[in-house]
């Protein structure tokens, strides 16, 4: 099977409270006169996540799973054996929710629990056999969303694209914060 060659991104570790700095509002309290919503990146990159996480949902539904259970298919197809605190950085899903997800798709089968590749003492997840072949039956649906939501940019803008997102996430680290 033929895998990505894009590494997977792994987000940094969220900084604690003694070494978050708060931050600073510009001089005029951020109240600038002008804010155009439409030309916002937070708002872009939103507004392009949900309509794609939306549409391909729809999709989805026939194979009777969620967008959230698609992300652990596809983590664990593209690196088999992790553990949940793995699966969690690499779906970017809450543990708690990721938790309910792993444990109804453990109940129908197309996960399994085993021992971990790093720590024979721990527990690691991986797809089943029904689990890969519901996986490969996905994937081109997948292939196609990309391909559509990257019409009209060329291959090396799509890199660039992809790079700039990482970038973007990464970034956005400093702004993570363990308090609610």
């Amino acid at each position: 099977m033929r895998k990505s060659k894009t590494p997977a991104v792994v987000p940094p570790k969220k900084p604690g409270n003694a070494s978050r700095k708060p931050l600073k509002l510009p001089a005029d309290g951020g109240n600038s006169a002008d804010f155009d919503l439409e030309i916002a990146l937070p708002y872009l990159l939103a507004r392009a996540g949900t309509r794609m996480g939306q549409a391909f949902s729809k999709e989805i539904r026939r194979f009777d799973i969620s967008l959230t259970e698609w992300r652990v298919f596809a983590a664990l197809h593209h690196a088999p054996h992790q553990r949940l605190s793995q699966l969690a950085e690499h779906t970017s899903a809450e543990p708690s929710t990721l938790s309910r997800v792993v444990d109804g798709l453990l109940q129908r089968g197309l996960l399994v629990r085993d021992r971990s590749d790093e720590d024979a003492r721990a527990l690691a997840l991986s797809l089943t056999e029904a689990g890969r072949d519901l996986t490969l039956r996905i994937i081109p649906l997948a292939q196609l969303f990309e391909r559509v939501s990257l019409a009209g940019l060329s291959s090396a803008q799509a890199d660039a694209l992809r790079g700039m997102l990482r970038t973007v996430y990464v970034n956005l680290a400093v702004l993570d914060s363990s308090d609610p």
